[in-house]
């Protein structure tokens, strides 16, 4: 208790004390002069301490504000790292020195088919192998030993990838913020690209090659097959020596057809634009193939197509061509039957038509050469009707793959865009 209120207090008794009501008086007299001087004192503390609060708020209240102001900037600039993270075409790894991966992009993360959940945060070595980009990551952590660039193959759920990794040191910053940054980028396509351009290059040379030799056998092929046919009407009293020269007529003949399908194949394809139900053009090839007594009563076709009334711009005369010499291939690979199934997918920009059959395969050696002039596994094929295939869908703005497993089937597809830009 304060000496005031001691004072106060020890008024306050004697004024109850006093035998007399002056002295009484007086003492309480005292006692309010005390209570007053010290609610004057008290008031003057809470005026004070009134103060000195307002003043600490206002500077809580500007600290507060420019911290939100920081959060926000921080927010801002962290939504905009995450949006350049989100929109540049490479996926981005990041590793620290403790080997946790802090950053994976949703790029990097669309490449590897692994989910973020799994990696971010969590030890690089508890999801990959230590030499998984082509290079030891440990010793890349303790060593900065790896290579600028670096290539590998992967096999995801849904087909085999080629990755180019960029890999490049971060060592300028605090040692909590150091690591290894890894680009990755998705060169399957680009590869694709390198392999049909080489392709069509080597077609081209072929082509060129072919039309030659072609026009030069032409020209004494028809003098062959015009003495032969003068021959055969001078032999006409001897019997055996006219059905020689009619083998001379019928191999003149046979090399004719190939030399016109040589010809044909190296001619330049111009197309005849229209809208194309193709739907309505697959299942008119099916009908007439069902039809030829060629065709295999051990074969089944399974048909998932399209709506009709779904129209793409095509040559149709050549589509149709293409598309009936592909379905032929798929039915006479299937010597002791089996199912030919053909199918239509809708994509954003285009259309892909699957052409399946589960026949003997295609040997791996051959995948490469099957669109080449002239290669052939079969006895009596001349090695034009897949080349003149992928000819034509290419001319359409198109592409023709390919996939085999031996014993188990193929499928080619075909991929046309909506539109001809």
């Amino acid at each position: 208790m304060s000496d005031i209120l001691n004072e106060l207090n020890k008024s306050a008794n004697l004024a109850l004390n006093s035998k007399s009501t002056e002295e009484s008086m007086k003492h309480l007299a005292k006692a309010f002069a005390l209570f007053s001087k010290e609610t004057t004192r008290l008031e003057n503390v809470n005026v004070r301490l009134l103060n000195r609060f307002n003043k600490i708020n206002y500077q809580l209240e500007k600290v507060e504000s420019a911290m939100r102001n920081k959060i926000s900037d921080l927010n801002a600039a962290e939504l905009y790292l995450n949006n350049i993270l989100k929109n540049i075409s490479q996926g981005i790894l990041y590793i620290d020195l403790t080997g946790v991966v802090t950053t994976y992009s949703e790029n990097a993360q669309n490449i590897l088919e692994i989910d973020e959940k799994i990696v971010l945060f969590n030890k690089y070595l508890d999801n990959f192998r230590d030499d998984f980009f082509g290079f030891s990551i440990k010793n890349a952590l303790k060593f900065s030993m790896f290579p600028k660039t670096s290539y590998i193959t992967i096999k995801t759920k849904n087909l085999k990838k080629i990755i180019k990794i960029t890999t490049s040191l971060v060592s300028a910053s605090s040692k909590t913020h150091r690591g290894i940054i890894l680009l990755l980028k998705d060169v399957t396509d680009l590869q694709k690209l390198q392999i049909q351009a080489n392709r069509n290059d080597r077609l081209n040379q072929i082509g060129q090659i072919t039309t030659s030799i072609a026009h030069e056998i032409k020209n004494p092929l028809s003098s062959i097959r015009g003495f032969a046919s003068l021959l055969y009407k001078d032999l006409e009293n001897s019997k055996p020596l006219q059905d020689l020269v009619t083998y001379i007529l019928d191999a003149t003949k046979a090399l004719e057809r190939v030399t016109n399908n040589v010809l044909a194949y190296t001619r330049e394809v111009v197309l005849d634009i229209e809208s194309i139900d193709v739907s309505s053009m697959i299942k008119d090839i099916v009908k007439s193939i069902k039809i030829d007594e060629s065709f295999p009563e051990n074969v089944q076709i399974n048909l998932s197509l399209v709506p009709s009334s779904y129209f793409i711009p095509a040559d149709k005369d050549l589509l149709r061509s293409a598309i009936f010499n592909l379905i032929i291939n798929a039915y006479q690979a299937m010597n002791d039957g089996g199912y030919l199934s053909i199918s239509i997918l809708k994509n954003i920009s285009s259309i892909s038509i699957n052409i399946s059959d589960t026949g003997e395969g295609i040997e791996k050696n051959d995948l490469d050469n099957i669109f080449t002039p002239f290669f052939t596994t079969k006895q009596r094929g001349n090695g034009l009707g897949l080349p003149q295939a992928y000819k034509i869908i290419s001319a359409h703005l198109g592409t023709l793959d390919v996939r085999s497993i031996l014993n188990k089937g193929t499928t080619f597809t075909i991929t046309l865009p909506h539109e001809r830009k």
